[in-house]
């Protein structure tokens, strides 16, 4: 499990070298199948190409939760349990993780990969029985469990004060795809941000730049958001009825920076506005994509990642994902997918690291104006995890 590769031939479940920037579709189809289409990103021209040798497809229901560093954190449903699998797509190689034994719920799980050791981190939280409701506030525990010694282990936050505001039946699809930067896993958790410091195995809380009172019922109705990194700063994005609005997480000596530029208390509010795309000046670049909405509202526009080297913003809109340059304003579309027949369920893509070097051969440089169309039913590599 600790090899590292030497060569593209050895096949190690562990890559000790990094990957670069990409994108991942999950297809979700009704009969329990899933289809994993991995995307190469163009730094120079924004653009994307299918990268086939990663792709692949998978049954018992496996749903991705998280992406660290080329390796992926997945979950399959087998004999009336959640498994957890680590899984690397270049190697094609997988691992179970042994059963965690908790009992109560568990409402965020991450993965955490510094190119030698992974740990896989849930986030757990007991429930209000006699009520019959969801989480009770306040009371978050993790398990952690490490590749390293191979087992679980306990971690109790003190101090920590988190209001976990969950709504009834929560969409896995709606929920924002955990970031590991810096160090730290980076959840969203009804409209604050916790972050577990891996290394030295203590978790904070920052409130989010949107937080809402009533955030159970905001998060599913209106808002989408993705949380990325980019010259070693955590970022925020999210949809509202303005626009797509990009913040960044201020690190300590950088309030001094931005203060002159936005106002904010730097002991509760911890972000700067890097920017905002208003929904009219997308609408301009292409009316056309107007169609393919419901006049720009936000439950449609869901940013999933941005890319520093070309300046370039991800959204997935219905049946589309478009490149909008920040710098120079112009949007294109980079991908269409489609919703093959009434089996299909959802189409989901996520931000991505992984490898390439061992596959240029069948590497295809993207094009300007290049539309991708993903493939329904052509991956050829199948897991049954």
């Amino acid at each position: 499990m600790e090899a590292q590769m030497k060569d593209c031939s050895e096949n190690p479940i562990i890559i000790s070298d990094m990957g670069t920037e990409g994108l991942l579709s999950h297809y979700q189809f009704e009969d329990g199948s899933s289809q994993f289409i991995f995307l190469d990103i163009d730094k120079e021209t924004g653009g994307i190409s299918i990268n086939n040798p990663l792709s692949f497809t998978a049954g018992s229901y496996v749903q991705i939760i998280s992406s660290s560093e080329g390796l992926l954190l997945l979950s399959s449903t087998g004999e009336n349990q959640l498994n957890y699998l680590v899984f690397n797509p270049l190697t094609k190689q997988s691992v179970t993780l042994p059963q965690h034994g908790i009992a109560r719920l568990i409402i965020r799980s991450g993965l955490a990969f510094d190119g030698k050791h992974y740990q896989v981190v849930l986030v757990h939280v007991s429930r209000d029985e006699e009520n019959g409701l969801g989480p009770l506030p306040g009371d978050i525990e993790l398990e952690v469990f490490s590749s390293e010694t191979g087992a679980w282990r306990n971690h109790r936050p003190f101090s920590l004060s988190l209001n976990v505001e969950l709504p009834d039946n929560e969409f896995p699809e709606l929920n924002t795809t955990p970031l590991f930067s810096n160090g730290a896993i980076h959840w969203e958790i009804s409209g604050q941000l916790l972050v577990y410091h891996v290394e030295d195995d203590y978790c904070e809380v920052i409130e989010l730049p949107n937080v809402f009172e009533d955030w159970s019922w905001q998060s599913t109705m209106t808002y989408r958001r993705c949380l990325w990194e980019s010259e070693g700063r955590v970022h925020y994005t999210y949809t509202d009825f303005d626009g797509v609005h990009s913040w960044n997480l201020l690190k300590e000596d950088e309030h001094n920076v931005y203060s002159h530029q936005n106002v904010y208390d730097r002991e509760k509010f911890r972000w700067a506005l890097a920017y905002t795309i208003n929904h009219e000046d997308l609408a301009e670049q292409d009316p056309d994509i107007l169609s393919l909405g419901d006049q720009w509202e936000p439950r449609n526009i869901s940013p999933i990642a941005y890319v520093q080297d070309s300046e370039t913003m991800y959204l997935q809109l219905p049946g589309i994902v478009v490149a909008y340059n920040t710098k120079n304003r112009v949007l294109l579309k980079v991908c269409r997918y489609t919703f093959p027949g009434v089996d299909f369920n959802c189409c989901s893509f996520f931000p991505s690291i992984h490898r390439s070097e061992c596959h240029k051969q069948n590497a295809s440089k993207s094009r300007v104006g290049e539309v991708v169309d993903l493939p329904v039913g052509e991956v050829v590599d199948s897991f049954s995890f």
